[in-house]
């Protein structure tokens, strides 16, 4: 039987001159290699790519790459790092072979060749490299050899006595060959000496081996952890080989906090939360005692991410978990017993929870919960800002509210969201009536989705008026869902699940889209071009491209950019301000108007508002309605306007409801007003038919007029 074809090893030949390539290909063809020749650089390191060879000769000049470069290329390619690369030079300078060597070459041959021992040097070369990819596999090989000798042999008598202490690889802490050495007290804490006597009995009576870890206290706080293999020996004797763990148990240790602790605030994560929770329950139902869960959320938090960023709130996240952690400790709380029955543990974003057992009754719950609101509301100074938050807390009560850990905190949840209902600032334990609460937000969100899926959603349009004229210059388009049984759901309950749910993108892109299509409509049916406001999401801004969407909703209607105004609140335009700029400056470049919603009840300041491309600023409502309860309202409203006079700017007041604020705004020239006073928001037909008409007369009520 023939025995198989031993495979030819490859080279690779790089250099332009034809008559050089061929004469060291034939000469290696010869002796019994294959071979591809190239010639540059750039091919050089493409062939090796493809089929890794055994060497590598490069001409140093050559075009596109020359050798140098392509060396260094090859270095970095997979497999090119212990490949053998020959440099075949005309040059003769130093500087040439430095070069040569400071680019990753093995050897180099000088031109003229020395064709006679060209092929010899070449093996050569190649045994060389072989002997040395060689000494490395040893090399290494030794060393994971050496990493495997224990650091200390420890052999016990039958009877526990130490027989032999050896060092292993190196002088170890635990090896000390000098000492005397005849019992593990000797040398072991009296703790781990005991775990040494009962892993020796276990070997000694079952025959076979056992393994131990045990840790030992260096006197600087952290302890040197160790392995101990105990083997049965001669005579009954036991041989123990010992290594030392200390990384591995360290590494264990990072491992295991990233899984188990929130890494900005050091408090335990949702899933050691659960954890813990669980043990907690297990334990309660032994004793027959309670667990409680509260859950604490931060009112109104999106707003200090969105106004000042991320940074700033991760700030304030860990200020206040500092905060909740020394609050609710056993030793601070009286009706609470035993050792230490709480958990604290940050669930996510702004939410965190607290897991109390063995307390007296539902009274040692609401103090405790009154002392975290009570801290926490303490104002938070961070880099320069200050900053008051409050919670909404819900508590749920195994086993009266839940028996499982997941419904215990489902319930609590719940809880939390009936004191956010409540006003905000609470505390609300859980009820049955709450789940059915919850279960209704439920069905409302998909009766939502299901409404905007089948666009049985509507817009209603709010007029604004010029103060001046009476006439009308435009509308704000606001959403309005009327459910199946043809009753209208607020905005104050379907705007806010909305953005809970993630629903408030789509929701806020059909308004767009629908507002844009009124307005080309409107301006067809009577020749005049009414801009129509639509007010756009923090969601909407930072989650889409909102530029895109723009320009399609307005391509799709065939309208004018000039039709569009969009209004953002302080909150939106503050929070990324560098992006903001860039998104509103392409924005008003194209001729839609910008508008800055609510003035007055966010962070901005001067400085920043004269950075915005805005074109109108609305002065919120609650400005509006303080004009005729105190002189400090009406001086603010007054500010506003002269400074957005001084910055070139519109000026329009939102909430107008009677003729004493339409003379204060007057007076103190503002440009537009809309509320109550003219319409509340009405359907498109019901706004075509009082506002599209033009009398003449204006629709500023004639109590209101200028006289």
């Amino acid at each position: 039987m023939s025995e198989p074809c031993k495979k030819r090893e490859l080279v690779v030949i790089a250099d332009d001159d034809p008559t050089i390539r061929t004469l060291m290909k034939t000469s290696l063809v010869k002796d019994g290699f294959d071979v591809i020749d190239v010639e540059n650089g750039a091919l050089a390191c493409i062939e090796f790519a493809k089929h890794e060879p055994v060497m590598v000769l490069l001409d140093v000049e050559m075009p596109i790459q020359d050798g140098f470069s392509a060396c260094s290329q090859i270095r970095r390619l997979p497999g090119g790092e212990s490949v053998p690369i020959v440099m075949v030079t005309g040059r003769d300078d130093i500087e040439a072979v430095e070069e040569a060597y400071q680019a990753g070459a093995t050897d180099f041959i000088a031109k003229p060749i020395n064709w006679p021992i060209f092929s010899h040097r070449v093996q050569y070369i190649l045994r060389a490299s072989k002997d040395y990819r060689d000494m490395l596999r040893v090399e290494a090989k030794n060393e994971v050899l050496l990493n495997a000798i224990p650091d200390a042999f420890v052999v016990l008598e039958d009877d526990g006595k130490v027989a032999d202490f050896i060092a292993g690889k190196f002088d170890h802490p635990l090896a000390n060959p000098d000492a005397n050495i005849k019992s593990l007290t000797d040398f072991l804490p009296k703790n781990v000496a005991k775990a040494w006597r009962d892993a020796r009995r276990f070997v000694d009576a079952k025959g076979r081996s056992a393994r131990i870890e045990f840790a030992i206290d260096r006197g600087d706080d952290s302890p040197s952890y160790y392995e101990g293999r105990f083997v049965p020996y001669v005579d009954r004797r036991i041989l123990v080989l010992v290594s030392e763990i200390t990384a591995r148990k360290l590494a264990e240790k990072r491992i295991r906090r990233l899984a188990f602790f929130d890494t900005l605030t050091g408090l335990p994560n949702r899933q050691s939360f659960r954890l813990q929770l669980g043990g907690m329950i297990d334990e309660a139902k032994e004793n027959n005692e309670k667990v409680a869960v509260l859950y604490v959320d931060l009112d109104n938090f999106k707003r200090i991410n969105d106004t000042l960023g991320h940074t700033v709130g991760d700030g304030v996240i860990k200020a206040i978990a500092e905060r909740l952690a020394g609050t609710v400790r056993s030793g601070e709380t009286d009706g609470l017993n035993g050792d230490e029955p709480v958990g604290v543990a940050r669930l996510g974003g702004d939410e965190f929870a607290c897991a109390i057992s063995d307390f007296a009754d539902d009274d040692v719950l609401s103090a405790i919960a009154d002392r975290i609101g009570e801290q926490l509301r303490q104002p938070v100074n961070h880099h320069g800002h200050e900053f008051v938050v409050t919670p909404s807390i819900g508590i749920s009560v195994y086993p009266d509210d839940a028996e499982n850990v997941e419904d215990l905190l489902k319930n609590a949840d719940v809880a939390m969201y009936q004191a956010k209902d409540a006003g905000r600032d609470a505390v609300r334990f859980y009820s049955g009536t709450l789940a059915i609460r919850s279960l209704h937000g439920l069905a409302l969100e998909n009766d939502l989705r299901r409404a905007l899926e089948n666009d049985e959603l509507e817009l209603h349009y709010q007029p604004k008026i010029d103060l001046a004229s009476g006439r009308l210059v435009g509308a704000e388009a606001l959403a309005r869902w009327r459910n199946d049984e043809g009753e209208y759901v607020p905005p104050s309950v379907f705007i806010p699940m909305a953005e809970k749910s993630g629903q408030i993108v789509p929701l806020g892109d059909w308004v767009l889209r629908t507002a844009c299509m009124q307005a080309r409509d409107w301006q067809l049916k009577t020749g005049v071009a009414h801009r129509i406001a639509v007010n756009i999401s923090s969601q909407q801004f930072y989650q889409s491209n909102l530029q895109d969407t723009v320009m399609k909703a307005l391509f799709e209607a065939g309208a004018k950019p000039s039709l569009l105004q969009l209004e953002l609140t302080e909150s939106i335009l503050m929070r990324d301000v560098d992006r903001t700029i860039a998104t509103l400056e392409y924005l008003k470049s194209t001729g839609i108007t910008l508008a800055m919603d609510d003035f007055g009840t966010g962070y901005s300041s001067l400085s920043y508002l004269r950075r915005f491309p805005i074109d109108v600023l609305k002065i919120d409502r609650s400005f509006v309605v303080d004009i005729e309860q105190s002189d400090h309202g009406a001086a603010i409203c007054a500010a506003i306007i002269a400074m957005s006079r001084q910055l070139g700017l519109t000026v329009i007041a939102e909430g107008v409801e009677n003729s004493t604020q339409v003379d204060f705004l007057r007076a103190h020239d503002c440009d537009e007003i809309q509320g109550f006073l003219i319409s509340k928001p009405v359907p498109a037909a019901e706004f075509e038919e009082k506002f599209l008409v033009d009398t003449g007369e204006g629709f500023i009520p004639e109590s209101s007029r200028q006289a």
